[in-house]
């Protein structure tokens, strides 16, 4: 087993919890393979863990365990078990989530999404990579799926030096397959949909807006029209708005999957829409702003700030007094105090008094670990606009 030696300051990190250590932060590399599990310890050969050696990104080493314990078949097992059991107690009223979440599960870097029978995989760092034949075993065995497929066509495998690909790992994958939340039901390309075929994160906010929203409903950045739908139970009239015309053919679909008839969907830039709507003295009783991550990394921070100023105060001009605004950033580099600093200022511009009503994130299948602030990304306000 190959074996890093950490700084001081890299031990400094990890005795602060985090489950990274960076390459920076590493005194000695001693035979350690690309991917393999090694063993950290401090210059003085004392043993601190167990983990993932990459030798192309930047963390070079994803925490597995603090003890010495085997890593072995039965681990990977008790790691998706836990998780799994974790998901019986947290996860209600749908059949498609997130059941395995990298660190905040214990197995660095791995997605798990399932969807019914049918699971999604994400390995995202040479470790991961790995352990894949291990995982789909321990898959195959827990919850004997019919299909498994490998999504590996994210942008950050190439920060770990692996190619992008999808491929069948088990079964036959159905390119639409149905499934559920709450009593609504709703179909997913696995194979070409946004992460793994749905946004998953966001169910539970679907829920409450559900149950907040009435009169007139606009959902901006709809995808495949999921809030609009919940929103459509207690509306009577709901606009769905997304710039990607597959997307709309998708949300129509579902709509028409739920006999839901009173939303109009319409393929235009959302900025665009906003600002002609007001111009046409159109107004709402209820938004939703679900945009796409703005700031991929922090260099792209003060554009999304702008970006995300300018979306929030186009819907507050156009939101009735009374009404409810639902906004959200998945832009992890846009922290929690800086959203809400942009909608304050969104606010202020647009002459609204706004009280909260609640300060979402991910749901519980995305659950944050207190250690690892990376797991923590979603942010989604629930906001009453008075005046």
């Amino acid at each position: 087993m190959g074996r890093l030696t950490v700084s001081s300051k890299g031990l400094a990190w990890h005795q602060k919890g985090h489950p990274w250590i960076f390459r920076d932060d590493l005194e000695a590399v001693k035979d350690a393979v690309p991917g393999a599990i090694v063993v950290l310890e401090t210059k003085k050969g004392r043993f601190l863990a167990q983990g993932f050696y990459s030798d192309r990104s930047k963390i070079a080493f994803r925490l597995l365990s603090r003890s010495s314990e085997k890593i072995d078949a039965r681990f990977w097992e008790r790691r998706v078990s836990e998780a799994f059991q974790y998901r019986q107690r947290a996860v209600l009223r749908t059949n498609a989530y997130r059941l395995i979440y990298g660190e905040s599960d214990g197995i660095p870097s791995l997605i798990v999404d399932r969807y019914g029978d049918h699971l999604v995989v994400q390995t995202l760092s040479q470790g991961a990579e790995n352990i894949l034949d291990s995982i789909v075993a321990v898959l195959l065995k827990v919850f004997c799926p019919l299909s498994i497929l490998l999504r590996n066509d994210l942008s950050v495998r190439e920060l770990e030096g692996l190619p992008q690909e999808k491929k069948v790992l088990h079964g036959e994958v159905p390119s639409r397959p149905e499934v559920f939340e709450e009593d609504l039901r709703y179909r997913v390309d696995l194979w070409a949909g946004q992460k793994t075929g749905s946004y998953l994160d966001q169910r539970e906010n679907r829920f409450r807006a559900g149950r907040l929203l009435t009169g007139k409903v606009l959902d901006a950045f709809c995808y495949q029209g999921l809030f609009a739908l919940h929103a459509a139970r207690r509306s009577p009239k709901v606009v769905a708005v997304d710039s990607s015309a597959d997307a709309l053919q998708q949300a129509r679909e579902n709509a028409r999957l739920n006999s839901l008839d009173h939303i109009d969907f319409v393929k235009e830039n959302v900025f665009d829409f906003l600002k002609a709507q007001t111009e046409a003295g159109e107004r709402y009783d209820g938004i939703i702003l679900d945009p796409p991550a703005f700031a991929k990394s922090r260099g792209e921070v003060s554009g999304a700030a702008r970006g995300y100023g300018e979306l929030n105060l186009r819907a507050l001009r156009l939101l009735n007094p009374g009404g409810i605004l639902v906004t959200a950033s998945c832009s992890y580099n846009i922290r929690e105090e800086t959203f809400m600093d942009i909608i304050r200022k969104s606010a202020r511009d647009s002459a609204s008094e706004l009280r909260i009503i609640g300060r979402e994130t991910q749901g519980a299948d995305h659950p944050i670990l207190l250690s690892f602030p990376e797991s923590h990304y979603l942010k989604c306000v629930f906001l009453q606009k008075l005046t």
